[in-house]
């Protein structure tokens, strides 16, 4: 049995094993965890223990920040957030999957120029599309609706992933496709049962990049929202009051805004992983 050297210079699996290599990725795990650990230690910290010279390690833990953020009704807030991207992402997943896929086989005629088009709504500043929308909606009268929000973040959305998927698309075999549909598949059959399947680790690692866009978005919000739809984000500044920052709650909220992110990618992480890597690997 023959056996393969390792490039030179790359290291063997032992070698990535070694004591100077865990000791670089536990030094960068700290530091990565380190603002999440401090983040939820302020949302417990009594406020005399939080701007105490110098620093209190230890203190007795308190729920007084979270009875304020939930008498703020900041638990609305956070719902209307879960709602609108959960909304506008399902929304991008439905119209963009046969768009990403239409650009990526069929010959379309000025297609170069209509997907620069929509790469172009992607890459303009949010300012340049806010005033247009609100003066749009004035006139619709959409302003503080939950349609009128999600229809902006499908906007700015819906471009970044036809453009993400349809990268995906093209590296799909097309012989899978033409085999299917020698055995008589219809064009829809095809897309539905070959397509889709393949595609669902892009359509997760990139409609999980659109959820992110939506549920941390400011502008659109602030500007198209108002008392009965306010995201998370908007909500943030009613915590700078007259007699200063309430930093405690903020830690709260902004705990609140990390552990749904995170309960997502922790639950999703094969199919991120796997739809971020697509493509990378030609055999």
């Amino acid at each position: 049995m023959t056996t393969v050297d390792s490039p030179a210079g790359l290291g063997t699996p032992k070698d990535c094993a070694s004591p100077g290599w865990t000791a670089a990725v536990v030094l960068i795990t700290v530091l990565l965890l380190l603002p999440v650990a401090w983040l939820a230690g302020m949302a417990f910290k009594p406020d005399d223990a939080m701007f105490a010279r110098p620093t209190q390690w230890l203190f007795m833990p308190t729920l007084a920040h979270f009875r304020f953020v939930a008498e703020m009704g900041f638990l609305k807030y956070l719902l209307a957030s879960v709602a609108l991207a959960l909304g506008s992402t399902l929304c991008v997943v439905l119209v963009g999957t046969p768009a990403a896929y239409a650009f990526a086989r069929f010959p379309l005629r000025g297609r170069d120029d209509l997907f620069l088009f929509i790469l172009a709504t992607r890459m303009s500043p949010p300012i340049c599309l806010v005033i247009p929308f609100y003066l749009i909606y004035t006139r619709l009268d959409l302003l503080d609706t939950y349609l009128g929000l999600t229809l902006a973040y499908l906007t700015f959305n819906l471009s970044f992933y036809i453009w993400v998927l349809s990268s995906f698309c093209r590296d799909l075999p097309v012989a899978l496709e033409e085999a299917a549909m020698v055995e008589g598949w219809s064009r829809f059959q095809v897309f539905l049962r070959v397509v889709l399947p393949l595609l669902k680790s892009g359509i997760v690692s990139t409609a999980m990049l659109c959820f992110i866009f939506a549920w941390n978005e400011f502008l659109f919000a602030f500007m198209l929202g108002g008392n009965h739809v306010k995201t998370l984000p908007v909500a943030l500044p009613l915590l700078i009051t007259a007699q200063g920052v309430r930093w405690g709650e903020m830690a709260v909220v902004g705990m609140a805004a990390l552990l749904p992110v995170l309960a997502a990618v922790f639950v999703l992480q094969k199919h991120i992983v796997r739809g971020l890597t697509m493509g990378a690997v030609k055999g």
